[in-house]
């Protein structure tokens, strides 16, 4: 039986974009901050790695003013309620789902709908139901019956989660075609506040979404282009950073605690993970080529090239994604994916590649792929959910 490929990759961003410069100069105009916080603020912003961002909301990128709904002028002491952000989730969420979905899709060579069996959604910064699941069905005009999983409020390595439970469908059932889908609006649960946490977290989380197709079965790719064999994954979390990374549901937004020892914690750990998914893949380290780390901020990646032993040049996908787009959460790991996708060439044939993305726990999710080809001549099964 073939092993389950990521056969194409799909993103989307937000219209309104906006410069980590202008951001930080929004912020230190306000005649509320003191000296000392500006220049905690500016060392913040100085180290994020960032030049540009999106956000669903017009006013990430203008200044304080009454008609905002989360930048408000810092003389009014209001806060903007869970309900509130949760709202404008549901507003955006769908259409930016089916912008990730149709440049998913557009990457594929006559690719018929009906053979999608299964759909995953994943997303930590906004939750309701019926949700989106239900919804990409409808959009899509799918069977009402496609099998629907949702995974929720995992944090930063969701997406690895998500290929995974794809992953476990497709060898189940070889004629599954999988299709994820994330969604991560992190500007919603911006908050003013002078705690560095929140400062941090108002520095590096952007929105974005990204879906991609999986399956055991055979999906044509236009010219034959390369796929993404799944091969292993290994997770474990450090119980020692279980209060340096959370998330959690607050009267006011999501709260986030991101301690600056998790890049340490990340250092210290990170090594273990790959000894054991080599174990588990019979592999060496030799037998990388590619490396996909999610990029978490500047810190974390520095972190992981030390542990690790790789280079920046060996990183330059997450870095070139964080500089662009920013840390949006779940979601980013598949924006290196997608970086790695448009560049392999036949001749990568048989690379491996091994990722990795974190989260709360400290959660450390690793995975490992190879590069693979696909024909473009296939006869297709008839997708199990339709009637015969």
């Amino acid at each position: 039986m073939s092993r389950p490929n990521i056969y194409s990759i799909g993103t989307a961003l937000p219209q309104h974009k906006i410069a980590q410069g202008t951001h930080l100069e929004l912020l230190q105009a306000s005649p509320f901050i003191g000296r000392k916080q500006k220049l905690q603020i500016r060392k913040i912003y100085g180290r994020t790695g960032i030049d540009y961002r999106h956000s669903v909301l017009e006013e990430f990128g203008r200044p304080e003013n009454g008609e905002n709904i989360l930048f408000f002028p810092s003389d009014q002491e209001r806060m903007t309620p869970v309900s509130t952000r949760m709202k404008i989730f549901e507003e955006q969420a769908p259409d930016l789902c089916m912008k990730a979905v149709n440049d998913c899709l557009s990457q594929l060579d006559d690719f018929d709908l009906a053979r999608i069996s299964h759909i995953v959604t994943f997303s930590c910064t906004g939750m309701y139901a019926p949700g989106l699941d239900i919804q990409l069905v409808e959009r899509l005009a799918l069977n009402k019956n496609v099998e629907r999983t949702c995974v929720n409020f995992m944090g930063c390595y969701a997406a690895i989660n998500a290929i995974k439970s794809a992953y476990y469908i497709s060898k189940a059932e070889p004629e599954a075609v999988v299709l994820i889908v994330g969604i991560e609006l992190c500007t919603l649960h911006y908050q003013k506040n002078e705690t560095e946490d929140q400062i941090v977290a108002n520095a590096l989380f952007a929105d974005g979404a990204a879906a991609a197709i999986i399956s055991s079965a055979p999906i044509a790719r236009p010219d034959e282009a390369p796929v993404l064999a799944l091969d292993s994954f290994y997770a474990e979390f450090a119980s020692a950073g279980k209060e340096e990374m959370a998330w959690r549901i607050g009267d006011h937004g999501f709260d986030l605690k991101l301690s600056s020892y998790v890049p340490d914690l990340i250092e210290k750990n990170i090594r273990t993970i790959m000894e054991k998914i080599f174990e588990r893949a019979d592999l060496t380290q030799d037998d990388i080529s590619f490396y996909a780390l999610h990029p978490g901020g500047v810190s974390i990646l520095e972190a992981c090239e030390k542990a690790l032993g790789i280079s920046k040049e060996q990183n330059r996908h997450s870095y070139d994604v964080l500089r662009h787009h920013g840390n949006m959460s779940s979601v980013t790991i598949l924006f290196v994916l997608k970086q790695y996708m448009k560049e392999l060439r036949r001749s990568d044939t048989g690379r491996k590649m091994l990722a990795y993305a974190f989260g709360p726990g400290l959660t450390m999710e690793s995975m490992i792929a190879e590069v693979s080809i696909t024909h473009k001549k296939i006869k297709y099964a008839k997708p199990h959910h339709q009637s015969a």
